[in-house]
């Protein structure tokens, strides 16, 4: 799963950006007097994030900040000046940075932003560019507006996180009334720490994402057991293993845990579609 770089605009870039809309609202004063508050927020979110204790910052305000009297500004702000107002430039440049797909699941088209910190629970942080994560529509309703006070059940944060390059996405194929299908299942490196291999194993569960890359995987095999039975019709199954391998390498040159690099290294080890099985799909 590949992520997009840490967005380089700002709080005060967004605020910016929605000033029209506050002074029609009344609010620019009042606004602008809270512009320091939010970039000292900003400003400690990326301290913590860098250093891999964000869950840790936004547990010991859980429960503040949604108390603040200005709360609903903030978040009004969020909804009528940046998405629909002038601040829709940035973001939708914020979506468009996501070029390998969902943050959450990594194969649909990123048409919305997340709030990884939810800005009903979080307001002062909802204008924070480095909060504001591109998804699909399914993984952000996923998500919910819910702060998990498990550590184990932390999202992953695409501009904080590091997965690492060491497969952990694996998958096999089994046969089937109409021909065969794809499982997936992750398996954490040996060497991640205990915490790490239990978020991962939640976010693969919490997003359902075995049926979203089965889907995918359904929908490639459609297209590629032709191409696949006539390299084992004119090559043999020795042939055709090599040349999935090699496609397989291929894809995780790019990203070693997309759904794709482990359905096809999980083609590559299937005796039944090597033997021809896919004639009979």
């Amino acid at each position: 799963m590949r992520w997009p770089q840490k967005p380089t605009i700002t709080v005060e870039d967004v605020m910016k950006t929605c000033t029209i809309w506050l002074k029609k609202q009344g609010w620019d004063e009042e606004m602008a007097a809270r512009l320091p508050e939010l970039k000292g927020q900003e400003r400690r979110y990326r301290a913590r994030g860098e250093a891999g204790a964000l869950f840790e910052l936004l547990h010991s305000e859980f429960g503040g900040q949604s108390q603040d009297e200005e709360k609903d500004r903030f978040t009004d702000t969020y909804d009528k000046a940046f998405v629909g107002g002038g601040g829709s430039k940035l973001y939708d440049a914020l979506k468009a940075a996501a070029i390998y797909g969902c943050t959450i699941c990594g194969v649909a088209k990123p048409e919305q932003i997340d709030h990884h910190a939810p800005k009903n629970l979080f307001p002062l942080l909802a204008l924070t560019p480095l909060n504001l994560v591109p998804v699909c529509g399914p993984c952000n309703q996923g998500k919910g507006r819910y702060f998990y006070t498990d550590p184990a059940a932390e999202p992953f944060h695409p501009y904080f996180d590091d997965l690492g390059s060491e497969r952990w996405l694996f998958a096999r194929i089994l046969r089937a009334d109409q021909g065969a299908v794809a499982e997936f299942s992750v398996r954490p490196p040996e060497d991640w720490p205990p915490l790490k291999a239990q978020r991962l194993e939640h976010h693969f569960d919490r997003y359902k994402l075995d049926p979203k890359f089965r889907f995918e995987a359904s929908r490639h095999l459609a297209a590629r057991r032709r191409k696949d039975a006539r390299t084992y019709e004119r090559s043999g199954p020795e042939a055709l293993r090599l040349i999935l391998i090699e496609d397989a390498e291929s894809v995780a040159a790019v990203d070693a845990n997309d759904w794709e690099t482990a359905w096809l290294y999980a083609l590559a080890e299937c005796a039944w579609y090597l033997d021809g099985g896919m004639n009979e799909i």
